[in-house]
């Protein structure tokens, strides 16, 4: 089975509440532990829709 030299990385939608808002973002993990946060959504079906329609090519732009 071929490997890729860049393996592609985890994608999942995250909250954050603070006191007074709250917003959804893609956390992307890579496999050696590094996290990066992505975008600011309105519900985690956004964030989703994100992941679905974007994450490859956020993932191409990046050269992976």
């Amino acid at each position: 089975m071929p490997t890729s030299k860049f393996p592609r990385p985890i994608f999942k939608p995250r909250e954050i509440k603070l006191a007074d808002t709250h917003h959804w973002y893609v956390e992307v993990e890579w496999d050696d532990g590094t996290i990066e946060e992505i975008g600011q959504f309105q519900s985690i079906a956004e964030a989703w829709d994100w992941i679905a329609r974007h994450s490859r090519t956020w993932l191409e732009e990046r050269g992976g």
